[in-house]
Formats: C-alpha cells, structure tokens, sequence
C-alpha cells in the first residue's frame, strides 16, 4: 500500500448494496464475483493517483489527496462495473460515497469525524449512486465531460449532528434516477400511497423546479385531472430537502375559510394560546422553519388565500404547494396548470408497443389489473383502450372509473356503453371547462351503472363530510333501504365501482369515504331528487346523538376511545353544525356544542369550539329559556375560562344560572352556582365563592350527586389553600380524589390529584407532590390534553425551583408556556398560584443562562417534554 496522503483529503467509502442476498444466490461463485468486483475498484482508484487503505467484506475504503481526482475515479468505476460481464443472477450494484475533510492518522489507519462522515454519506446511497458532501463538491470547480453535479439538498444522517448537504455525480451513460435517499426521516404526515403512479415526468419535474422559486406554487385544473396525486407524488421526492417537515392539509372537508388556518394548525402541531388568534400562532411557528406544506382542495375556501399570503410573508423559508380549481390571486403566485394525461397516437394500426407508450393507456392498463389480475393490453383490445382514453380526454378520475368496469366488461363493451352516454350527456353549465363537463358525464354514466338501490345509497352518502363508519351509514342512510347486510353488500358494491372507499379508522375500524368530486355528484343527485334537507337534516341529528352519547364518557374510564371517536368524526360534526345553524335548527345547534365542549378542550379546539357556541347561542330560535340553552351557555362558559376570558365565562355562567332557577331545575341549579364560584374566586372575593360553594354542596346532597360533591370539595380545598389553611385543603381534596376514584371520573380523578400535589407542596412534602403530580401527568398524556400535561409541568416546576434546581425549573416552565400555546388555552392564573421559575433563577444564575434555559424548554416537542418531566432529577 502507498504512503497514506495527510492533510486535505478526499475519502471514498463503497460496498454492494444486498451483498447479502446475493451472497445467499451465488454460494460458490460469490468468491468469483468479489474478486472481480474488488479488482475493478482498485483500478480505478489506483489510475486516479488514489490510494485502497482496506477492504471488509464487500466494501472499500480508499483516499486521494485531490477531490476532482476522487470524482473521476468514481464515475471511472462505476462505468467498469456497468460494463463488465457479471451472472445473470448476480449483478453487482455498488454505492459510493465522497468526503473531503482532515486526514488525520492514528496508527497505519485515519481517525477522526470525516471519515465517519464519509462512511455515513455513502450508506445514505443507493446501488450505483455516488453521493459527495458539500465539501468535495466545492473543490470540483471543472469536471470532465458529460459529469455533472447534482444538488440533493440538506440531509440529516445517522449519528451526525447537523446536516449535510449532498450531492449526487451524474455522468454520461449511468443511471441518474433513484429513490429518495436513505437519510433519516423527515417530519411528514404525507398518507402513503395506495396506488401507483403513472407518467406526468414533465409536470413533476417543473412542479419540483416551480418550488424552488417564490413561496407559494398553485397547481390548478378541473376536478379529476389529478392534482391532488402530483402534489403529493412531488410532495414525497422532496421530502429530504425539508428538514423541519413536508405536511399534508386537506380541505375537502371544510367549507368555512376561517377554519383553515385550524386545519393547518392541526398538521404542524400548532394551535392558539388563550385569546391569541391560531393564525397569530402560525405566523410564529413558521417563522424560522424549513417547511413544505400541500394545501389540497382549496377552491372551496378561496376566501383564506390571505391567511396563505400571511404565513409566507412570516416564513421565509416556507413553500406551500396549493390544489386548487381557481388560482388564489396573490402576490407572487406562480400558477401550473395541470393537462390531461397524454393521449395515445392516432392511425390506421398503432401498434400496441405505441399505444402502451401513452400515459392515459399505461394508467388504464394499472387500474384494469388491479380489478381484474388477468388483463392484457392485447391486439384485440387495444384499439377500444385507445379510444376510451381518448374519449375520456385523459382525465385520471374518468379513467380509473372506465377501467374498474373491467371487472364485468371488456373494453369493447365498456366503450360501447361510454358512446352512449357522452351522446346523450353532452355538456353541463356553459360557464365550466370542457373538460369538467366530460369528467361530470364519466361520473354520471358510472352513476348510471347502478340499480336503483344503488344509487339511493349513493346520492345520501354525500351527506358525510369526511366519510363515515358503517353505524352511522345505516343510521343516517338506511331508511326504505334495509339494514344490515343489505347496506354492507350495496357498499361492497359502490367500492367495487370506485365510487366510495373504504379506509381503514384509527381504532382498526372501517370508514367509507367519497373524493370530492363524486361527493359533489351524489349531492347534486340528492338534490335532484329533493332529498338533501331531510338527509343532511338526519346526518346533524345523528351527529347530535353520538356527540350526546359520548359525552358522559368524556370524563370517565375509557374517556380516550370516546374521544378518539370524535376526533375521527369532526368533520362530520362541523358539518352537522354549519347546517343546523344555517338551517335555524337551535335544538341540534346547542345540543351539539352541550355536548362537544369537553372534548373541544381536551382536543386542543378551543378558538374553533368557541365560534361554535357563540354562533349557535346567538340563534334568534335559541333565545328561549330552555335547558339546552343553559347547558350551552354552561359549554360556552368553559370554553372561555379555559382562554382565560373572565368577563366572557362569568356572562355565560351567570345566565345559565338563571334559566336553571326559572326553570326550577335543582341540579342545573347547583351546577350553576359552582360554576359561578370560579368568576367570584378569581376577582378576589374567596370567601363569597366558599359560600356559594356551600349552597352548591348542599343541592348536591340533597340530590345524592356524589359528582358534584367532589368536584365541590376540590374547589374548597383549593379555596382553603388560597386562604392559607393548607391541612383542610390536603384534607377536602384528598376527600375529593376518594370520590372520584370511587365513581370513575378521571377528570375530577386528575384535577384532585393536582390539588393534593399542591398541598403537600406547600407544606414541604415534595415525595407526595410529586406522586401526585407524575399520576396526574400519566392520565393527561393517555388522552393528549395539552392543557393538563402544561399545569403538570408548572407544578414539577415550582418544585425544582424549590429545590434550588433551577436550571430544570426554567426549561419545564418553558416547555410548559410552549404547550399551553399549542392547546389554544390554560386555566386562569388565580387557580394555579404559581411564581414564574425565572424570578428565582434570575437571581441565582443570571439573565443569560435563564433565559437560554427557557428557550430549551420552550423548543422542547412535546414527547420529549414528557420525558424531561418524568426524569429523576
């Protein structure tokens, strides 16, 4: 072996990608294999003046003092490995891997962070790929003929702290497309892919070019053509050049453009804080991150193209990809319109060679196979194929639904019946593009394929906004239908014809679902045949029927399934109140927010849940003095309090609390007074509160609501602690904790837990807190309630603090504000009681190493906050 060079080097790593498996296929002959494999590597490394330190197993290690010298060596080896004669079943694809960085010997061998950063830039390979860093890529000035650069973007790789950006070497007459390299995982909630995807290298590549200009690129077209699959098919090539994530937001389901920024939220992981608007917190949770985000759908909410103009203007490194039907019209759009897929040639005999060449003839053939495993693109079916595509203007949607018609017809039949239709059915509203009135019809003559129950199914399936499980399919749907296995067969048959699908739920049910566009149809069918009043009027009352059946469960044993349900649903629940209000319907308005209101804030909906309210409360027919009113007002109420909107919570409650006394409803009544205990509580006035706390207590017993007494005994003990009478306090909301275990209600359960954890920190007792407290926390993290975990992580801070740790007390606190900002609220602060960490850590360590600890803190995910928290100090 030469002298190892020193100083600035280039460095190569190599091995075989599935050496394995092909060890395993060739047995005996894999010794033949990598000697070749080894002898073509030394070659070329040796040729390009470079020097093979060692080889193990499959790979080589190998160094050159000059970087261009390293480059052609590796486009010189790969061409030898391309070029040679390998077994049928034993070709050799090999990964490599460029690094230039400080040659630094130990021994006979180099030591030092470049190597392993070479070694991990090439694993990051695929077979015949060659990746180099940034640092060799800058001193290649000149490269040989037909090699090129190519920018992969900035990628983070095992075991490394930062990022490195990569570069892949393309050169004359090797491959230079791969899969996304294997750097480490990207943030993304992108859905996988159920389906290939065909053609459209054109429009990726200028969509993926489009990106890389101002913010935000438009991708437009008619329903059908595809937009949504091109934005993500783009969305997952690029994902390893986002490194803070690539995020999915669709608003198929969402009509009401003030929800929007709530849906985006949602993706991200942010939510509002308290009165802050959530687009308020957007703006600040974009503002230094490097994020793709695919806004689907958006024609139905062109209204919020500002809160799209408002978020790029806060993130400079922000890049949003719209689907849409219409541009958004704001400064520095760029627009791609989508075609239709390419059509096959036209002809006396295009041969099939020719016509499989086609994008729209290559989608038909994939989409009839997955229905009918047997199908061929033949000389006998060829020509009717061709024709389908071209009747069908190569629009995706209107070509998959004549390709899943395969399962019962041959092309020929299929086209015969597509003839008929396009006749009868040619063009709908003048104002719409050609091609949408030609996607309108593939969706009608696919409609018309149905028998008459069939489409009756189909037309009331529109009502559900976001799809919907089989119960409620038949609760909603079945009426003149049949129950049971009659709508399970009728759906297996709309599946089967591509007009619904069927998801998997995250609990391991089943949902149905529509795309937009055949949702569209099937409403419009359901107005055809004066239907959609009464349907979307049963698909609210439903809606309003599981919220009221969740709710009693929304604070007892099993609370996560319950609420886990509701999430799944929220679309359909949006939906059922945008009608019921639309609609005047006040009785399916209030009961719905009655009933929603825990699981709004446990879910972090707050601001949303809090438009809900006051929309339907502000109901000319739900101005009457009924019990529903006053247990939406008791819902808008605690909404508020959780917002920390004192002057709103304490109306609310101060009118529920009189429509119980109008109505001489005792157990409202009570309700209503402890309700309205908090308002007296936080202006001050303790002892006006105990009092009423009293009387509350008192209708408790009489009515034997063993519920209501605890909750009651909580709030004295807190009361008694704010009084400074910390062994009463310990005493009632240990009472209160016994209750609620006893009854099964784990909100009151974790609510007394926090007021034990109080307690016994007032009094010095730091073991019993802190029981309480990392209980407190197990429960709050099962359900996902950010408010909770963030009143956990003030107490945890409180007693570092106390402990004089604080360093730790700072970053909880901080972690906690971060947390409490995502869930759109907190209680309060009279309830909490707490001094801010950084008073005291100010005085101890300074302004500096405070405030870094809070910024610790505050950047903290919130799975990483939980372990922070749950860490023995």
């Amino acid at each position: 072996m030469a002298d190892l060079p020193t100083g600035t080097v280039t460095f190569l790593f190599t091995d075989i990608e599935g050496s394995t498996r092909l060890l395993q296929a060739l047995a005996d002959r894999w010794r033949g294999v990598i000697e070749d494999h080894h002898r073509l590597l030394r070659s070329a490394v040796r040729e390009a003046g470079g020097v093979d330190v060692r080889t193990e197993g499959d790979s080589l290690f190998a160094v050159f003092a000059s970087a261009p010298a390293a480059v052609s060596a590796v486009v010189a080896a790969q061409r030898a490995l391309a070029a040679h004669p390998w077994p049928s079943d034993g070709e050799v694809r090999v990964r490599m891997g460029l690094h230039t960085g400080e040659g630094t010997l130990g021994g006979d061998d180099y030591v030092g962070l470049d190597v392993h950063r070479a070694a991990r830039i090439s694993s990051a390979a695929h077979g015949r790929q060659v990746l180099v860093s940034s640092a060799t890529a800058e001193l290649v000035p000149g490269l040989p003929e037909g090699v090129s650069l190519r920018d992969l973007g900035r990628h983070r790789l095992k075991d490394l702290a930062r990022p490195e950006r990569l570069f892949q070497v393309v050169a004359k007459g090797l491959p230079s497309e791969f899969p996304p390299i294997r750097s480490l995982e990207t943030p993304t909630n992108l859905p996988a892919p159920r389906s290939t995807f065909v053609g459209r290298e054109q429009e990726t590549a200028r969509t993926r070019e489009l990106l890389r200009g101002p913010g935000l690129l438009t991708v437009t077209g008619p329903g059908g053509t595809g937009k949504t699959r091109l934005a993500l098919h783009v969305a997952r090539q690029v994902l390893p050049e986002y490194a803070d994530g690539v995020f999915f937001v669709g608003l198929d389901a969402i009509g009401d453009p003030r929800l929007v920024a709530s849906a985006i939220a949602d993706a991200v992981g942010a939510r509002a804080e308290g009165r802050r608007s959530v687009l308020d917190t957007l703006r600040d949770h974009v503002r230094d991150l490097e994020v793709l985000l695919v806004l689907d759908n958006f024609e139905q909410v062109l209204d919020a193209a500002t809160v799209v103009a408002d978020l790029l203007d806060a993130g400079p490194r922000l890049r949003i990809l719209v689907t849409s039907r219409a541009p958004l019209h704001v400064v520095g759009e760029q627009e791609l319109p989508v075609p239709p897929l390419g059509l096959p040639p036209e002809g006396d005999h295009p041969s099939v060679d020719d016509l499989a060449r086609s994008d729209s003839v290559m989608l038909f053939v994939q989409r009839a196979a997955a229905v009918d495993a047997g199908f061929r693109l033949t000389e006998g079916n060829a020509s009717a194929v061709a024709e389908l595509c071209r009747r069908l203007d190569g629009l995706p949607l209107a070509i998959e639904l004549a390709a899943s018609r395969t399962k019962l017809l041959s092309p020929e039949a299929v086209l015969a019946r597509l003839e008929h239709r396009l006749d009868l059915l040619t063009g709908g509203p003048v104002d719409l593009p050609a091609r949408q009135r030609t996607l309108r019809e593939a969706i009608g003559w696919s409609h018309d394929l149905l028998d008459e129950t069939e489409r009756v199914l189909f037309r009331r399936l529109g009502v559900f906004s976001g799809g919907c499980t089989l119960e409620g399919i038949e609760e909603v749907t079945a009426d003149g239908i049949g129950p049971g296995a009659g709508i399970i067969d009728l759906l297996g048959s709309l599946v089967d014809k591509s007009l619904v699908s069927r998801l998997p739920a995250a609990d391991g049910a089943v949902r149905f679902s529509m795309l937009a566009t055949i949702r569209e149809f099937a409403l419009e069918q359901l107005d055809a045949a004066g239907e959609r009043p009464t349907f979307l009027s049963r698909q609210a009352a439903w809606c309003a029927a599981l919220a009221e059946a969740a709710e009693p469960h929304l604070r007892k044993v099993g609370q996560r399934r319950w609420l886990d349900e509701l999430e799944e649903e929220h679309d359909n629940l949006r939906a059922a109140l945008r009608f019921a209000i639309d609609t005047s319907d006040a009785d399916v308005a209030l009961r719905l927010v009655a009933a929603l209101w825990r699981f709004w804030h446990f879910h972090g909906h707050l601001a949303e849940g809090r438009r809900w309210a006051e929309e339907a409360i502000a109901l000319p027919t739900a101005s009457g003095r009924t019990p529903v009113r006053a247990r939406a007002l008791t819902a808008l109420g605690g909404l508020a309090y959780w917002q920390e909107d004192i002057p709103a919570f304490t109306s609310a409650y101060e009118e529920a609390l009189a429509i119980a006394e109008e109505l001489g409803d005792r157990h409202a009544k009570a309700h209503g007074i402890y309700n309205l205990a908090y308002a007296r509580a936080y202006a001050g006035d303790i002892a006006t509160a105990v009092s009423m706390l009293a009387e509350s207590r008192a209708i408790f017993e009489e009515l034997g609501d063993q519920g209501g007494i605890a909750d009651v005994l909580w709030f004295l003990g807190v009361g008694a602690r704010l009084q400074g009478d910390l062994a009463t306090s310990l005493t009632l909301t240990r009472e209160s904790l016994a209750l609620h275990r006893e009854s099964g209600d784990m909100f009151g359960v974790t609510d007394a837990l926090f007021s034990v954890g109080r307690a016994a920190h007032a009094m010095g007792d730091l073991e019993v807190a802190a029981a309480s407290f990392f209980e407190a926390l197990e429960r709050e993290e099962d359900i996902g309630n950010r408010t909770g975990i963030g009143i956990v992580l003030d107490n945890l801070a409180a007693q570092a603090s106390l402990r004089g740790d604080h360093l730790r007390a700072v970053r909880l606190a901080g972690a906690s504000q971060a947390i409490k900002e995502a869930a759109g609220g907190h209680a309060p602060p009279p309830l909490i009681d707490l001094p801010d960490a950084r008073i005291a850590a100010r005085a101890e360590l300074g302004d500096a190493a405070t405030t870094a600890a809070w910024d610790e803190g505050r950047a903290m995910p919130l799975e990483r906050a939980i372990a922070y928290a749950r860490e023995v100090p």
